[in-house]
């Protein structure tokens, strides 16, 4: 009977199959972000030898600083252009059939990115439009979920946890890249060993994941209702409210969202892009070194931002709103400070840069208890609406990041030219965390409003009955 079948499940699971699948989906964002990354790094160890052998040189490859430069814009071109597509299609048919293909096509373009290094430069520039495809779907898939599988208590860990993927991508490609590039493989093993960790991930999302708790067959009756509680949901799809655009529009609070997000992405895309370039070329570190020195920041910024989730969830002393200035200041603020210690500190000593950098790093990650949270509170079911535009945004920094620091940089690597951009940065986060503050709202906007269905409405008896009766209080217990 179907109540045995909950109970076999039940013994699997428990009654926290959501953090089994907000798992699954951060591991399948990390890999498509991870696969992007991939090229910034086997760039500097496939480079030509300097004073080398024919045979040294051989099956080795080098890029112009334009070049490079259109190779990661060409991503951002591609997510951009096709963000709305994929935003309108996730709409219609959810991020399982959406999500698993878009997957798949960026395994199978990475499996072929060396054949194409080979073929071309051309090639190539096709091949990380395609992973920039892909790459659409990653926060508007962060949205959906949000939406459809948190618990109302728990926005803020399930929020970090999810775009902790922009750091974590990193702190595996960074680490796992030099030593492959330095194995009998060489280089294009960087690329097939995260195609096939990807093929992996998505076949097993595809089979797993369903776009609703509603529908999963190891969520039992007690999840179901915990997850249901304050949500505004819809029987079936057919009376399914189309999405307010205009009036998201119109919101001050969207914007104070989408504006705290430019200044975290653009610090991030200043990192991933440049971090190993300024290591191994300014800081005169070895290629090695680099790739785990390089996973450093991003690392120091992934537990941050979980610490930061979970504990924003938590704090009781002052208002929702009062705790998204509050975090997103925390982060903001230390991180544009440290960016102008590394204006100023000298290459006498690069540890000091590290630590500086990871410092810089890890405090924005308490971004996930600002804007990062603010996103889905304010626009509950539509999340993947305001929540997708941050692909927008950081498809839009990694495109203009690099023109900006190339154009600042302008072929040189002395420390000079690196102050203007450290500073520039540390000023953009300054004052767009100042905007947040003074337009963020954490109360879901009027344009959500539409309506309890009675799946919502049961979980609110659950939940009045919880509060009354000490025996219904052991069948959802407060902390599962």
């Amino acid at each position: 009977t179907q109540r045995d079948e909950e109970k076999r499940y039940n013994a699997l699971f428990g009654s926290r199959v959501r953090f089994f699948v907000l798992l699954l989906v951060l591991f399948c964002l990390t890999a498509i972000w991870s696969n992007i990354l991939t090229l910034n790094f086997v760039v500097i160890c496939m480079a030509p030898i300097e004073n080398g052998t024919v045979e040294q040189n051989a099956d080795r490859y080098s890029y112009s600083n334009s070049e490079f430069q259109w190779l990661i814009s060409i991503v951002a071109i591609a997510a951009l252009a096709t963000n709305g597509v994929v935003v309108y299609l996730i709409d219609k048919i959810g991020i399982r059939t959406v999500f698993t293909g878009l997957g798949i096509l960026s395994a199978l373009v990475t499996m072929c990115i060396p054949m194409a290094i080979r073929q071309g430069y051309y090639f190539l520039l096709a091949a990380r439009f395609l992973q920039g495809v892909s790459f659409a779907a990653n926060f508007p898939v962060i949205g959906a979920f949000c939406a459809k599988w948190a618990y109302f208590k728990q926005v803020g860990l399930l929020v970090s946890v999810l775009v902790a993927y922009v750091q974590l991508s990193p702190t595996i490609t960074m680490s796992v890249s030099g030593p492959l590039c330095q194995s009998s493989l060489g280089w294009p093993s960087v690329f097939y060993s995260h195609a096939v960790a990807t093929l992996f991930l998505f076949v097993f999302y595809g089979i797993f994941y369903r776009n609703s708790p509603q529908k999963h067959p190891f969520v039992g009756s007690i999840e179901k209702a915990k997850i249901a509680i304050g949500k505004t949901t819809v029987v079936d799809k057919t009376s399914r409210r189309a999405v307010p655009y205009l009036a998201i529009l119109k919101t001050p609070a969207v914007y104070a969202v989408w504006i705290a997000s430019i200044a975290n992405f653009g610090a991030v895309n200043l990192m991933l892009a440049f971090t190993p370039i300024y290591f191994s070329r300014v800081l005169g570190i070895s290629i090695t070194s680099t790739g785990f020195s390089a996973a450093l920041p991003p690392l120091a910024q992934f537990v941050v931002k979980v610490v930061a989730g979970w504990i924003s969830d938590r704090v009781k002393f002052c208002s929702e709103t009062n705790k998204l200035r509050l975090f997103n200041s925390l982060a903001m603020i230390p991180c544009g400070g440290f960016f102008v210690v590394l204006g100023f500190l000298g290459t006498e000593n690069p540890k000091l840069n590290m630590l500086a950098m990871g410092a810089a790093a890890g405090f924005l990650g308490a971004a996930t208890g600002g804007f990062f949270k603010a996103g889905p509170m304010i626009s509950k079911q539509y999340s993947h609406v305001v929540t997708g535009a941050f692909s927008l945004m950081l498809t839009t920094m990694m495109l203009l990041i690099p023109i900006i620091v190339n154009a600042v940089l302008d072929g040189e690597m002395g420390i000079e030219r690196w102050q203007k951009v450290f500073l520039g940065t540390a000023a953009l986060m300054w004052i767009n965390n100042a905007i947040f503050c003074v337009f963020v709202r954490a109360e879901p906007c009027a344009w959500t409003e539409t309506g309890v269905s009675p799946c919502a409405t049961v979980a609110k008896d659950l939940e009045n009955s919880h509060e009354k009766s000490p025996e219904q209080s052991k069948q959802i217990p407060e902390k599962f």
